[in-house]
């Protein structure tokens, strides 16, 4: 496997002096990943866009030095900052790795952070129990290692844990055990703990009291409102040392939830316009209640339909992260603002799709323990074909973004991909094949002859790719090809492309087999992720009408556009 030297990744503008002082007087491979890491973690409380490309340098740079340890932080580092920014399936696969890295090594100091970043991937994707067996095992882990850190975390992600699911006397208790930790610690080492203790227990309270006014009970709702109300007060107190973005977020969406329930509609506002400016710096994906707080503060200001908009951002993120039971509270949000604007129909189709998303919901859960248990043979499969375990970490990586058929890149390494080329402007060529009548393959000869089909379309296709160009896998039968340098007639390419898998021969195949393809393409103005999902769509929308029209052929037709 290549070990060529990573290309340099500057600091960002207005970075730390010393940080960037660190990195530039870096002369070994392990102080470049120490001091990229170092930036990582800096920007991954304050802007996840910027801390993505410093965490994955990191790891670039540690897989050159010769101990694991600094590699098992760089993937740590690297799936925190995918957690924040929805990419859970990449997130997944590094804290795979750094899991088995650790635990081949006997690096079990570093295992609890693992676990602990793991949990949190967990809880967003709905798995409570999975992130619950975690967070006790880092606990434990933290213990025998004797890391404060370590156990410091385990209680404060224990403690949201319990809140979520409603247990809020447990979560107070694992707050407690966190403060007698803090409390035995020279001041100044780990107080920026107490941020989070009180933003937990803030958050604790708010909930009580919640739950107090539904149930009726007045003086329980007060009692817990002024905890709570005190406790971001300590918040606000606490950063005037020691800012944090993520927990002013916070802090703002609790304020104006507490407003609300006293019925001050104008500082919920302000509040919740606090919350919505710090995740847009900050570029957090996994925090939607910065949007929901908005919705329902534009509730309790009667202008539903800007609830509307806020909602639909939030079920949009939850969506696309896969987010299922997540999808389910907002849309049992949304239906209920249907019902107050008397809108039954759509308030009850709303409630079906919710009951719907259950299922949703279990199958996730599915996925992510097979994409585990996928995850581990891989690992061990690229540990026996490997030299040195920095081969085995970049043979792991080069596994999981490939497609083990036809070794085109997967949805992963297709991600990865569109990532890197967001960093240049310009337009994307972007066309989905399908191959026709491919569920007769299978059906007629068997599901081996229907794999080297797609083994022979994927050859054919990529014998013709420009200069450039790449294909993936998309899913099932389908194709997607990315050309960055769009050929001033895009359509005669695709063309090209459908009319050479007509004409091939198809040696490999059983005589008599023809396989042709169908295809929709689309030229993306711009290479950001919202231009490119909405072309992805509109090329998915060009491939069904190439479907309707008899297969075989590309839509726009050639000529047409």
């Amino acid at each position: 496997m290549s070990s060529a030297r990573p290309e340099p990744v500057p600091a960002p503008p207005g970075a730390p002096l010393p940080l960037r002082e660190a990195l530039e007087s870096a002369r070994t491979h392990a102080a470049r990943a120490a001091a990229y890491l170092a930036l990582a973690r800096h920007y991954r409380e304050r802007s996840l866009p910027l801390a993505l490309p410093l965490a994955q340098a990191a790891l670039d740079w540690a897989l050159l030095d010769a101990e694991p340890g600094i590699t098992v932080e760089a993937l740590v580092t690297l799936g925190y900052v995918q957690v924040g920014q929805g990419q859970q399936e990449q997130a997944f696969g590094h804290l795979a790795l750094a899991l088995d890295l650790a635990h081949e090594h006997g690096l079990r100091h570093l295992e609890s952070q693992v676990r602990n970043t793991r949990a949190v991937a967990r809880l967003i994707a709905g798995d409570l129990p999975g992130a619950r067996r975690d967070l006790m095992d880092s606990l434990r882990l933290a213990q025998e290692a004797g890391h404060p850190q370590d156990l410091l975390t385990a209680h404060i992600n224990l403690s949201h844990l319990n809140n979520l699911a409603g247990q809020y006397g447990d979560a107070l208790h694992q707050l407690n055990l966190l403060e007698e930790q803090l409390n035995g610690q020279e001041e100044g080492e780990l107080q920026y703990m107490r941020l989070y203790l009180f933003e937990n227990r803030a958050h604790i309270y708010l909930n009580q009291a919640r739950e107090a006014r539904a149930r009726g009970r007045g003086d329980a709702e007060r009692e817990a409102r002024a905890r709570s109300e005190g406790y971001l007060q300590a918040i606000r107190d606490a950063m005037r040392g020691h800012p944090d973005r993520l927990i002013a977020l916070t802090t703002a969406t609790h304020a104006a939830r507490l407003a609300l329930l006293a019925g001050d509609v104008d500082a919920a506002w302000r509040h919740a316009q606090a919350a919505l400016g710090h995740h847009l710096e900050l570029g957090q994906q996994t925090y939607l209640d910065a949007h929901l707080v908005v919705a329902e503060v534009c509730e309790a200001r009667e202008e539903p339909e800007r609830a509307h908009l806020h909602y639909r951002a939030a079920l949009d993120a939850a969506r696309q992260q896969g987010r299922h039971r997540d999808v389910q509270d907002i849309l049992q949000k949304v239906a209920r603002l249907h019902e107050a604007q008397g809108h039954l129909e759509a308030a009850l189709g709303t409630y079906r799709e919710a009951v719907n998303t259950v299922q949703g919901a279990l199958t996730l859960l599915a996925q992510i323990e097979q994409r585990n248990s996928d995850l581990m043979r891989e690992l061990r499969q690229a540990r026996a074909e490997a030299h040195s375990w920095q081969e085995s970490v970049r043979l792991a990586e080069t596994q999981a973004r490939q497609d083990a058929l036809t070794g085109l890149l997967n949805r992963r390494g297709l991600h990865d991909a569109l990532l890197r080329l967001e960093r240049e402007d310009g337009p994307l060529l972007l066309a989905l094949f399908d191959i026709d009548h491919f569920k007769h393959v299978n059906d007629r000869h068997s599901h081996a002859v229907g794999d080297a089909a797609l083994q022979a379309v994927a050859k054919c296709l990529c014998d013709h790719l420009p200069d450039g160009a790449f294909l993936t896998r998309y899913g099932g039968e389908e194709f997607l090809l990315v050309v960055p340098a769009v050929p001033h007639q895009p359509g005669e390419l695709v063309e090209q492309m459908r009319a050479a898998v007509e004409g091939s021969g198809w040696s490999d195949l059983p005589p008599g087999l023809s396989i042709t393809i169908s295809a929709g393409y689309v030229v993306a103005s711009h290479r950001h992720g919202d231009h490119v999902r909405g072309a992805l769509a509109q090329a998915d929308d060009h491939l069904y009408q190439a479907k309707r029209a008899g297969r075989n052929r590309v839509h726009p037709p050639v000529g047409g556009v």
